[in-house]
Formats: C-alpha cells, structure tokens, sequence
C-alpha cells in the first residue's frame, strides 16, 4: 500500500537579508576573491612584483641557454703550429697513428712542398722541394692505402709509395702505351692485394688494373665520363664517380651552358689480367660528386647539389646534403663539410642523418681535410683568400645534444619549484587577509 505524503510541521523558512541588506548589494564569491586580491597585492606588492621579476628573468636565462644549445659550437679556426703554417694545404694525408702527417702546401714566394711532419718530436722530413727535389707541383694526388702506404704520382706510368721513412717508386713502364695516374684504390682480398688506377689515356680517361707489377689493358669504354675517384666496393667490384657533360643542349639544358651530371659507375675487375670492364653507370644527378669517404660498411659520396650512401648490398641512397668535401672521422662518421658562407654541417654514422646548425657559417673554402685524434680538420682560405685551418670537435655533437636535455631539465625543474612556491606564498598570504 502506498501512504500519501505526509505534511512537514513547523515554522517555515525565513528568507531575509542581514542587516536589511538588498540580495542585489550581496558579495559573490568571485567578488570576494578579488578583493582578497586586491588588498594582498595592496599589502605584499613589493615582495610580489619582485618574485615575479625573478621568475621572468628566469625564464629569459632558461630560453636563451636552450637555445644557444640549439646551434652547433664544437668549431673553430684553429691558430696553426704546424709545419704547413702560412701555407695553402692542397692535400693532406693523416697518418692512422696520429703521430704525423703528409701534406702538399704552397705558398706564393715558396712554391710547392711536398713534406712529412712527425708530430712526436715535430720534426720534418722532406720528400720535395724548390731548395731539393722540385717536383711537388707535380704531384696528382695524395691517398692513403688500406696498409698506411700513401700513394701519390708525379711522371707518366708511375705510381710513389711512402710509408714511414721509406719511399718506393712502383715504374710501370714496360707498357707500350703511356698514361698518366689520377687516382689509385687497392682492396685485400685473402692476403693478395688488389690495385686498380684512374688513368688518363690522351685526352679520356679510363681505368687499368694491376696484375703483378704489369698494368692491365684499358677499359674499353668510359661512355663519355671523366672519371675523378675510385674506390673498392667488395670483392671484384668497384666505384668510380666521374662527371658528364652532355653536347650541347642534349640534355635540355642551354646549348651555350651544358649542364654537368654527376656519374656514379660500376667497373669490374677481380685482380687478374683481364681488362677492367664498365658494368654500368648511372648519371641521374645534377651537379658533381667530389669525394667519397667510408662509413662502416656504407660508401659516402659528397656532391655540390646531392649527396649518396652506398651499401653493401649496391642499394643507392640521395641524401640532399650539398657539400664541398665529405670526410670520415676516426669512428666512422662522414662529415659533410659545406661550402662557404654555409649555416649548417652534415653528419652520417650507422644509417642516421643528421643536420647541424651552425652558430656562424662555414669560414673556409675547402681544398682538403682529415681526421686526427677527436677533430676533424679542414684546410683551405677564407674570404679573402688567406690560408686557414677550421677544425671540428666530433665530441662536441653528443655533449651538446646531453647538454640541450640537461637545460631543459634544469628549467622545468626550477621553474616547478618557483610556481609552487610563489603559489603557496599566494594561499598562506590569502589565509592570513582572510
């Protein structure tokens, strides 16, 4: 059964106003708060414009310390000491003990020098000079081969070896035809070492390998291709970058100004007497490749326009890295160094990519560099044209990057603990004009 409601009994609710008050004249809570406030900053505004001064100067310091950190800062033109001092380095070869270089430096007056600096005892031995041998204007290119010997050519059909204080010449001679040698790569292959050369054959150039002490014929065709670099890839295969240049207007470029493509190339030669064979080419890159430097098991190839990373397994990769040089660091990592007047600086180590903000643009124009202990360093001019050295900390990149995330710590740190105490600071003084 349901009871009907039952009728409440007693004095009904007296809805009045204190004091005779109107409810329009009423304080809201909102309006109390404010005025709370109003009366503590009345009371406090000296102590609380000051907090609020500091935590804004805070948060100015925080910003420009994380953003400094934004731009790499492990570069420098460094005040040389070196032999080549006041010279212009045109190539330079660090020794894999880091105990001395080899380097061809001129020097307007001086003329080319052609030298090794021990820098243990920092004492010179000289290979060329005016005042000796002057032959160092002669030289092609300086290369370091996989057993220390660095390899240089100064006459046709001639390779010269240094390594240590030991000079060997390799006279190649006995060849009817002559040529001159641009560049050299050797690769070992089950104790045997195989060398192949970059040679100019009259006005073309072309690829001959060495069996023995006898060099191999030329390869038969090189499509047109000036060839600049070669390096070994794996077992009878190698890379060579070269530089095409189509007839006029061929390639829908302006019939006056052919455009240059950059040209990577597959040539084939396993070490024997057989003539090295291009196996293919491929010429889809606008401006040139320049230098190639190693990267674990990836070949890297800097270029002006775009740059390459070859694997093991013949995959090309287009990184869009413009440089002027490519060079690897002692552990591995390819340093894309750009040109002059660039913002930033490229690196690539185990298949990552990274760009690296400058915190003044790149001060050199290249002509070399090299790695030796943690730097890098690049030798060319400056805008004037005055022979500098600029040299990169490779273990400033790591430092920074920790630096960066220690900053950004240290700021969330600091400024959760100045909220929160300018808050509490807030309440109690509230509380207390309450």
């Amino acid at each position: 059964m349901i009871s009907p409601p039952t009728t409440a009994t007693g004095p009904a609710p007296q809805f009045t106003a204190a004091e005779e008050q109107s409810l329009h004249g009423a304080n809201t809570p909102a309006q109390s708060m404010a005025g709370g406030w109003r009366r503590l900053l009345e009371e406090e505004s000296e102590h609380q414009w000051l907090t609020l001064s500091l935590f804004a100067l805070f948060v100015l310091i925080g910003a420009f310390a994380i953003d400094a950190t934004e731009h790499f800062v492990g570069d420098r033109i460094t005040k040389v000491s070196a032999q080549h001092q006041g010279g212009l380095v045109l190539d330079i070869e660090y020794h894999e003990d880091n105990a001395s270089y080899t380097s061809l430096v001129f020097a307007p007056g001086a003329g080319y020098h052609l030298f090794t600096e021990h820098r243990d005892d920092a004492s010179v031995s000289l290979v060329y000079s005016p005042e000796t041998t002057d032959l160092a204007g002669e030289v092609n290119f300086l290369k370091t081969m996989p057993n220390g010997e660095i390899l240089f050519s100064i006459e046709p059909n001639q390779l010269v070896g240094l390594q240590g204080n030991t000079m060997v010449t390799y006279d190649y001679r006995s060849s009817e035809d002559t040529f001159t040698v641009l560049d050299v790569a050797e690769n070992e292959i089950n104790d045997a070492t195989h060398r192949l050369m970059l040679t100019k054959e009259g006005n073309a150039h072309s690829f001959r390998g060495v069996a023995g002490m006898e060099p191999t014929a030329p390869m038969s065709t090189s499509s047109g291709v000036l060839w600049h670099h070669v390096e070994p890839h794996s077992n009878g295969l190698w890379v060579a970058l070269g530089t095409h240049i189509s007839p006029s207007g061929a390639d829908g470029s302006s019939p006056a100004t052919p455009e240059p493509r950059a040209v990577l190339g597959w040539i084939k030669w396993a070490g024997d007497e057989a003539t090295p064979v291009l196996r293919n080419l491929s010429m889809t890159w606008p401006g040139v490749f320049h230098s190639i430097a190693s990267s674990g098991s990836d070949l890297v190839v800097g270029g002006t326009v775009e740059s390459l990373v070859i694997k093991a397994n013949e995959e090309v990769q287009t990184i869009n890295a413009p440089c002027a040089m490519v060079v690897s660091d002692l552990d591995e990592k390819a340093w894309f160094i750009g040109a002059i007047g660039s913002s930033a600086i490229s690196t690539y180590h185990n298949g990552a990519f990274e760009v690296h903000q400058l915190s003044r643009p790149v001060p050199i124009d290249v002509s070399d560099a090299g790695a030796q202990d943690e730097f890098v360093h690049v030798h060319g001019t400056n805008a004037d044209g005055e022979p500098i050295q600029w040299s990169i900390d490779t273990t400033a990149d790591g430092s920074i990057e920790s630096g960066r995330g220690f900053l950004n710590l240290l700021f969330l740190i600091g400024g959760g603990i100045m909220l929160a105490m300018m808050g509490m600071y807030a309440v109690e003084q509230l509380q207390t004009a309450g």
